[in-house]
């Protein structure tokens, strides 16, 4: 049997990785995907880094999209107004996030989220809890951050009358969430599947940089845990 030479077993080798490099750059191809027989529906979430959203021409399987609202006690995203409406013209189910500064106070960025957002949400709203690395190395202790974050929590729930949920990555669970917060989560995974037996995830986000008809930059995918049905049920009750 004639052997391969090792050079041109190397060279399959490396042209192999550099068309999988390029097919990710290029978003042909993504490291996970959703198991569809659990994750049924499809959802995105936007900010001003998308630019103007033809919202009109964003392909229909994207059910429910979460739009960027506030920052820290004072900060307003300003597609937020826009993104709501275009979303609600869609018939989408509309949530809304706060990006949760670490050295601000919970209850007054809560404050800021109720005051820009009111009413006009359909979905619990969101805190996007987030950091990489141990929070020590940036002088916050884990104790001082979950007291924030639970005066957050706490007021978002007495305006909406329903669990906050929260969005977070896998620095954040595991310093702060795990084994303190019981509220439904959003869990940030691009390039490894979801353990399925970690306890209270609603929505996964699996893709930070999709390209969709309708939105002229990367945009993030996420998949919702359940049915149709099952995320009507979530929809807040006046």
């Amino acid at each position: 049997m004639n052997k391969i030479p090792l050079k041109l077993t190397l060279s399959a080798l490396g042209l192999t990785i550099l068309i999988l490099g390029l097919l990710l750059y290029l978003r042909v191809i993504w490291f996970v995907y959703p198991n569809k027989s659990i994750y049924q529906v499809d959802g995105l979430d936007v900010s001003n880094h998308q630019g103007v959203i033809d919202w009109k021409n964003v392909d229909a399987r994207y059910k429910f999209v979460f739009v960027k609202a506030t920052e820290a006690v004072t900060f307003v995203d300003k597609s937020f107004l826009e993104n709501v409406e275009g979303v609600k013209r869609t018939g989408r189910l509309l949530g809304a996030y706060h990006f949760f500064h670490l050295n601000y106070d919970g209850a007054e960025q809560a404050e800021n989220f109720i005051n820009t957002v009111g009413g006009v949400i359909d979905l619990p709203p969101v805190i996007d809890f987030e950091f990489t690395g141990n929070p020590k190395t940036f002088g916050k202790s884990e104790t001082e951050l979950l007291s924030e974050l639970k005066k957050c929590i706490d007021k978002l729930e007495e305006r909406y009358k329903h669990k906050v949920i929260i969005y977070t990555t896998r620095d954040a669970y595991n310093f702060v969430i795990k084994d303190n917060i019981d509220n439904p989560l959003w869990y940030r995974s691009i390039i490894l599947p979801l353990n399925k037996d970690m306890p209270n995830v609603l929505f996964w986000q699996y893709h930070n940089s999709a390209r969709v008809n309708g939105i002229n930059k990367p945009v993030d995918l996420n998949v919702f845990m359940g049915s149709m049905k099952e995320l009507g049920d979530l929809v807040m009750k006046e």
